[in-house]
């Protein structure tokens, strides 16, 4: 008789009522034609969010904003250069405000990075969160570190030792371990970026969490991949390449539920206090 208990199912995550940050300022959408059907109700409230962007362009080198940092839950200073950053016919210059609007807190964060923080926060991030950081090391990766109980590091994917198929690559990372993962601009890097969603939804537990941003067209209902003669040069197919990208548009959510995501959905993010500006800036969760 085999005595040995009976493996127990992983248990799904949820957030439950443990998250602990602010609301996440932020509009969900889950296909091109959802997101259609609310900007033609909401084109002015676009417009004027652009107007009011435009009004704060300078021809100074860089511009200084008061507001509040979310992960810090505190009062910060925003700096931005305006370089590089869009012209305006007078001369003024804008900043690209997601890569700007760096706080004065320790980490120096930008925009972008503190609000991918924050939407880790809001989903559920906790002291006992198993955190998963895919691609490249950002300035985030440290304030993220310290909030949750364990993180792991995979800076890309490996090719697959004595596989038949040379392109088939592997994430050195356990099935159904992590609560969260996270990537910031990175897949559009990624050629078997297939094998990268699938990969990270293995990892997660059921109800898990990827959470990333990326190049996104979102007047496009097709994304541009990077095609294979751009690295026809290497003898497979490489991990990461840089020298070109893929550009997605909104058929990304439908390549994360074919990867193994239960739920995938753009999030249109803009906040004045929070110093998220930028007039289409969009961060995605996909749910295993």
């Amino acid at each position: 008789m085999d005595l040995r208990p009976t493996p127990v199912p992983p248990r799904r995550f949820e957030t439950g009522s443990f998250a602990l940050a602010p609301n996440f300022p932020a509009i969900g959408f889950r296909s091109h034609d959802e997101f259609a059907a609310w900007r033609a109700d909401h084109q002015s409230r676009l417009d004027a969010r652009y107007m009011y962007e435009c009004g704060l362009a300078t021809r100074e080198p860089g511009l200084t904003q008061e507001g509040t940092c979310a992960p810090c839950l505190r009062p910060a200073v925003f700096q931005s250069e305006t370089q590089p950053g869009e012209k305006l016919a007078d001369g003024r210059r804008m900043p690209y405000w997601p890569r700007q609007m760096r706080c004065d807190c320790e980490d120096r964060l930008t925009g972008r990075q503190r609000a991918i923080i924050h939407l880790a926060q809001a989903t559920g991030l906790a002291p006992w969160t198993n955190l998963l950081l895919f691609g490249t090391p950002s300035p985030a990766d440290g304030r993220l570190a310290r909030l949750v109980g364990s993180v792991t590091q995979v800076a890309r994917l490996r090719a697959a030792p004595l596989a038949r198929d040379p392109d088939r690559f592997v994430l050195d990372a356990p099935e159904n371990a992590f609560h969260i993962a996270l990537a910031q601009d990175y897949f559009e890097f990624v050629p078997p970026l297939n094998a990268a969603l699938a990969g990270i939804a293995e990892t997660l537990l059921p109800g898990g969490r990827l959470i990333f941003t990326t190049q996104f067209r979102f007047a496009e209902r097709h994304s541009v991949l990077m095609p294979a003669e751009t690295y026809g040069f290497a003898p497979v197919i490489p991990a990461e390449y840089r020298e070109d990208s893929h550009v997605f548009g909104w058929d990304l959510l439908t390549m994360l539920r074919d990867a193994g995501f239960s739920d995938a959905v753009a999030y249109l993010t803009w906040s004045e206090e929070l110093g998220y500006l930028g007039p289409m800036n969009f961060l995605f969760r996909a749910t295993k």
